[in-house]
């Protein structure tokens, strides 16, 4: 892939720019609870996918209104857990900092609910990005727990919207879904392997810590050459 001046940087939220584990996994358990669930102790709760796919992967035969429920309580009680407990990565900070000065656009693209995702923003980025686009921009989505809608789709639109060029951009993310994105959107993909996905050997670029990612992004910004080579 030709790597031409990059404009626009697009991040994944969670498990990229924020370590936010701890407050979902506990919000997740507490709302299960809440609702008359109890979470098996082998269980895992991923953290990443939509929140109507992270309930079905611990409770695969939930029906559709318990997952409603749950959803709702996680979300009335979320704030208690994630505003305190979340906090952005190391050198994450600096390195949006150092997008603005070099005149890089910075976008968001999450599945966090802009109610969450704004709050977590302004507490640590404020200033630094241009917009977050979450499921609820979208017109295919249609209701409170379940989105219908993919990444891929949150970035093209985002594309659209910002009338962003892919060819000087870059999707940084730790999920399947990120890379993907990017992909499909013909940008250029660097994966955070520290974050909470696997299997993103197909990234064009992969960071095992986030002082990586930041040695990759700006190596791209400044056209120099980093050790891994892009596919």
């Amino acid at each position: 892939m030709s790597i031409n001046s990059i404009e626009s940087a697009i991040f994944d939220l969670d498990g990229t720019l924020v370590d936010s584990k701890a407050g979902i996994v506990n919000g997740l358990k507490d709302a299960f609870l809440r609702c008359g669930f109890k979470v098996p102790e082998n269980a895992v709760i991923p953290v990443g996918p939509p929140l109507y796919d992270t309930i079905l992967n611990v409770f695969p035969n939930i029906d559709n209104n318990s997952i409603e429920r749950i959803t709702e309580t996680f979300r009335n009680t979320y704030h208690s857990f994630d505003l305190p407990l979340s906090k952005p990565f190391d050198n994450m900070v600096n390195l949006l900092k150092t997008l603005k000065e070099y005149g890089v656009k910075t976008y968001i693209a999450t599945y966090k609910p802009k109610v969450f995702s704004s709050k977590i923003l302004e507490k640590y980025f404020t200033g630094l990005y241009e917009d977050v686009i979450t499921p609820t921009e979208l017109p295919t989505w249609t209701d409170i727990y379940k989105y219908d809608c993919t990444k891929s789709d949150i970035v093209e639109f985002l594309v659209k919207k910002h009338k962003i060029n892919p060819s000087k951009s870059f999707m940084a993310g730790d999920s399947i879904t990120d890379i993907e994105a990017a992909h499909k959107n013909k940008m250029i993909s660097i994966a955070a392997n520290y974050g909470y996905g696997d299997n993103l050997h197909f990234a064009h670029y992969s960071a095992n810590t986030p002082l990586e990612l930041c040695k990759i992004i700006l190596s791209l910004v400044k056209k120099e050459q980093y050790q891994q080579e892009a596919v």
